[in-house]
Protein backbone atom coordinates (compact mmCIF):
# COMPACT_ATOMS: atom_id res chain seq x y z
CA UNK A 1 0.00 0.00 0.00
CA UNK A 2 1.47 3.51 -0.81
CA UNK A 3 2.01 6.15 1.81
CA UNK A 4 -0.14 8.72 1.99
CA UNK A 5 -0.49 11.83 4.32
CA UNK A 6 -3.37 9.89 5.80
CA UNK A 7 -0.92 7.10 6.38
CA UNK A 8 1.53 9.49 8.66
CA UNK A 9 -1.16 11.51 10.52
CA UNK A 10 -2.71 7.63 11.37
CA UNK A 11 1.15 7.05 12.41
CA UNK A 12 1.35 10.22 14.53
CA UNK A 13 -2.10 9.19 16.01
CA UNK A 14 -1.34 5.77 17.06
CA UNK A 15 1.84 7.16 18.20
CA UNK A 16 -0.08 9.00 21.14
CA UNK A 17 -2.25 6.68 22.15
CA UNK A 18 0.48 4.11 22.53
CA UNK A 19 2.75 6.49 24.35
CA UNK A 20 -0.35 7.66 26.91
CA UNK A 21 -0.72 3.56 27.54
CA UNK A 22 2.63 3.36 28.26
CA UNK A 23 2.38 5.82 30.83
CA UNK A 24 -1.01 4.56 32.32
CA UNK A 25 0.59 1.33 32.74
CA UNK A 26 3.80 3.04 34.49
CA UNK A 27 1.62 4.96 36.51
CA UNK A 28 -0.13 1.13 37.69
CA UNK A 29 3.42 -0.67 37.97
CA UNK A 30 4.34 2.59 40.66
CA UNK A 31 1.16 3.22 42.58
CA UNK A 32 3.49 4.45 45.39
CA UNK A 33 5.61 6.78 43.57
CA UNK A 34 4.38 10.19 42.82
CA UNK A 35 4.43 9.95 38.72
CA UNK A 36 3.56 13.30 36.97
CA UNK A 37 2.34 11.49 33.41
CA UNK A 38 -0.26 12.42 30.78
CA UNK A 39 -2.41 9.41 30.72
CA UNK A 40 -5.60 10.56 28.94
CA UNK A 41 -6.41 12.67 26.45
CA UNK A 42 -8.45 15.23 28.70
CA UNK A 43 -4.79 15.00 30.81
CA UNK A 44 -3.30 15.82 27.50
CA UNK A 45 -5.17 19.06 27.20
CA UNK A 46 -4.81 20.51 30.42
CA UNK A 47 -0.90 19.41 30.59
CA UNK A 48 0.05 21.07 26.86
CA UNK A 49 -2.99 24.20 26.52
CA UNK A 50 -3.85 22.21 23.21
CA UNK A 51 -7.92 21.41 22.61
CA UNK A 52 -9.12 18.14 23.31
CA UNK A 53 -10.55 18.96 20.20
CA UNK A 54 -7.50 19.01 18.52
CA UNK A 55 -5.92 15.85 20.32
CA UNK A 56 -8.66 13.97 19.89
CA UNK A 57 -8.53 14.30 15.90
CA UNK A 58 -5.08 13.82 15.72
CA UNK A 59 -5.19 10.72 18.46
CA UNK A 60 -8.03 9.42 15.39
CA UNK A 61 -5.45 10.10 12.45
CA UNK A 62 -7.95 13.45 11.38
CA UNK A 63 -5.53 15.81 11.81
CA UNK A 64 -2.44 17.34 10.94
CA UNK A 65 -0.84 19.05 13.95
CA UNK A 66 1.48 22.39 13.54
CA UNK A 67 4.87 21.65 14.70
CA UNK A 68 3.99 24.13 17.63
CA UNK A 69 1.19 21.86 18.69
CA UNK A 70 3.56 18.77 18.25
CA UNK A 71 5.90 20.77 20.57
CA UNK A 72 2.96 21.70 23.00
CA UNK A 73 2.60 18.04 23.00
CA UNK A 74 5.60 16.71 23.62
CA UNK A 75 6.63 18.66 26.27
CA UNK A 76 3.33 17.74 28.11
CA UNK A 77 4.39 14.62 27.76
CA UNK A 78 8.05 15.27 29.04
CA UNK A 79 9.88 13.85 25.82
CA UNK A 80 11.39 15.67 22.85
CA UNK A 81 9.47 15.88 20.14
CA UNK A 82 12.38 14.28 18.28
CA UNK A 83 12.15 11.56 20.74
CA UNK A 84 8.20 10.98 20.61
CA UNK A 85 8.32 11.40 16.23
CA UNK A 86 10.96 8.06 17.01
CA UNK A 87 8.78 6.50 18.83
CA UNK A 88 6.05 6.95 16.34
CA UNK A 89 8.38 5.67 13.53
CA UNK A 90 8.51 2.47 15.15
CA UNK A 91 4.93 1.47 14.49
CA UNK A 92 4.71 -1.34 12.22
CA UNK A 93 3.49 -0.35 8.60
CA UNK A 94 1.50 -3.43 8.79
CA UNK A 95 -0.36 -1.90 12.14
CA UNK A 96 -0.69 1.57 11.04
CA UNK A 97 -2.05 -0.08 7.34
CA UNK A 98 -5.04 -2.23 9.93
CA UNK A 99 -5.96 1.21 12.23
CA UNK A 100 -6.69 2.76 8.29
CA UNK A 101 -8.49 0.12 7.59
CA UNK A 102 -10.70 -0.43 10.57
CA UNK A 103 -11.00 2.98 10.14
CA UNK A 104 -12.37 3.33 7.01
CA UNK A 105 -14.57 0.44 7.76
CA UNK A 106 -16.26 2.27 10.08
CA UNK A 107 -16.90 5.04 8.53
CA UNK A 108 -18.51 2.98 5.42
CA UNK A 109 -20.83 1.13 8.25
CA UNK A 110 -21.93 4.52 9.62
CA UNK A 111 -22.62 5.82 6.21
CA UNK A 112 -25.05 2.98 5.90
Amino acid sequence: MEKTKKFYKHRLGLGLLKWMANNKAEMEKNKGAKLQLVKSLRGLESASGVSYRIIQGISKGERSPEYTTLEAIAEALNVKLSTFLEFCEKISEEEIFQVIEKTNSQKSKSKK
